[in-house]
């Protein structure tokens, strides 16, 4: 079990986080600054609870009242407005020769809007904490999730092995993988450089669809 006071369990489970995102690309921000775990229902975390196979997670509406986590004793309860933020996705850069096209910008809503990176992060290295100052690593997978403005379409983009939240019948074929970065002792950046690409699902149809597109933008995280 955890420890409340211990400081081990910083190390290993609900590590609390701020996240700056990128302006420009095909992930940015939606103008309103920093995204605070907490506030407005955000959940911004390294090696989350509800989800031990994940090293990162970000959601725009995240269920804090629903599972018991390693700080449940003493987690500040969130504040603000549920559905006040969004992630935006700028699926405009197909593959050329794969026969996707422009499908526009998504911005979500709420819970449908998350990003997740893989645990472990490789074959040596578990997760976030344990990567070593000024180095940087490529996750075996990273998965975008969204839907359309009242999703009735869900979408996932891939990006390594496979499915981050174990959607079935979904791949990442084709994709390049995103770059985590640690700069200090309490930050990273998650980088999805120029010429990176994912392979974009439509998990609706009973048989899901993909396609290759360019997926360009950055998260900058701290602890808080």
């Amino acid at each position: 079990m955890c420890k409340l006071h211990a400081q081990a369990q910083q190390k290993e489970c609900d590590i609390r986080l701020n996240a700056t995102v990128s302006s420009t690309g095909n992930l940015t921000n939606d103008g309103k600054g920093t995204y605070y775990t907490g506030k407005d229902w955000i959940g911004v975390w390294l090696n989350p609870t509800r989800w031990p196979d994940q090293a990162f997670h970000i959601c725009m509406n995240w269920p804090f009242n629903f599972f018991k986590t390693c700080d449940s004793a003493t987690a500040p309860a969130p504040t603000g407005t549920r559905g006040n933020r969004t992630l935006l996705h700028h699926i405009t850069n197909p593959v050329p020769g794969g026969g996707g096209k422009s499908l526009g910008v998504f911005t979500g809503p709420g819970g449908g809007n998350d990003i997740a990176i893989s645990k472990p992060l490789t074959a040596t290295i578990n997760s976030f904490t344990d990567m070593t100052i000024g180095t940087s690593l490529s996750p075996l997978s990273t998965e975008v999730r969204f839907c359309n403005s009242d999703c009735t379409e869900y979408f996932s983009i891939l990006f390594g092995n496979s499915s981050v939240m174990h959607h079935p019948g979904i791949n990442g074929a084709g994709s390049t993988r995103p770059i985590v970065s640690r700069t200090s002792n309490t930050t990273w950046t998650i980088s999805f450089p120029p010429g990176t690409v994912g392979r974009l699902w439509n998990r609706t149809p009973e048989v899901p669809t993909s396609e290759l597109y360019y997926y360009e933008g950055s998260l900058e995280i701290k602890k808080q």
